[in-house]
């Protein structure tokens, strides 16, 4: 496994900037996603020893041992919930996670049987506001997620993220990247090739910049990117500004 600092680092992709043939765009809309995510159902699980590094590195700066309230976006078939949930979050901690994929829903709620008060999946049909009330939260998770979506609305769940967390609270987010080393940047390469030509081939993911989609409202705390298998991930721990969005109106 490496770790290169995400604004450092071998040949990383610059913020902002188009890399022609490697840039992957487009995304998909949450109906499509909610059907490509229906057929995938328990293979989603496969991909977890290429996540794993990623979402351990995500859950340590988070400081999720110290949560007290969680919403996941795209909590997928409940795997991270359930690790959450039997070893990391207090007692007294709830958790809330969310998916448009009514298959991922069904595995998830199967999955979390075992906290029926600390625990609670939905469904969601792709509009905003999400089903939280505002400040309900003090974590928002995302991971594996905002590689899925189209940018625009990746943007606009990061801005309703701001609105869900209360002050203090932290974004934490994993996400397939560009490469920094050789290896990487071959690796992220053919991934995007593979998305451009057939998106369900690669579970409808692709490489994107997490920090290019975050909005003024957040204070960037940790940007890494973690390879492994030669797969790169971003993971991105942001804190809400509470006077952001009031220097805005």
């Amino acid at each position: 496994m490496a770790v290169h600092d995400a604004e450092q680092g071998p040949g990383r992709q610059p913020h902002g900037a188009a890399r022609a043939g490697r840039r992957a765009e487009g995304g998909l809309a949450p109906a499509m996603a909610a059907r490509v995510y229906d057929r995938i159902g328990r293979l989603q699980d496969t991909q977890a020893p290429i996540e794993r590094a990623a979402v351990e590195r995500m859950v340590v700066a988070g400081r999720l041992r110290d949560a007290r309230a969680i919403f996941e976006l795209g909590c997928g078939t409940g795997a991270l919930a359930r690790r959450l949930l039997s070893d990391v979050l207090p007692d007294s901690a709830t958790y809330v996670g969310a998916d448009v994929s009514p298959r991922m829903v069904a595995l998830a709620c199967r999955r979390l049987e075992p906290w029926p008060q600390r625990s609670r999946v939905v469904q969601l049909d792709g509009t905003l506001p999400l089903p939280v009330p505002d400040g309900w939260a003090d974590r928002f998770v995302a991971a594996y997620v905002l590689d899925l979506l189209e940018p625009a609305y990746a943007r606009s769940v990061l801005r309703d993220a701001h609105r869900v967390l209360g002050d203090g609270g932290l974004l934490c987010v994993s996400s397939l990247t560009w490469g920094r080393s050789l290896a990487g940047r071959a690796v992220s390469a053919t991934w995007a090739k593979l998305w451009r030509v057939a998106p369900s081939l690669v579970g409808g993911c692709r490489p994107v910049s997490v920090k290019d989609l975050l909005g003024p409202e957040w204070q960037v705390e940790e940007d890494v990117v973690v390879e492994s298998w030669g797969v790169a991930s971003e993971i991105v721990i942001a804190t809400r500004d509470p006077q952001a969005v009031r220097r805005s109106l």
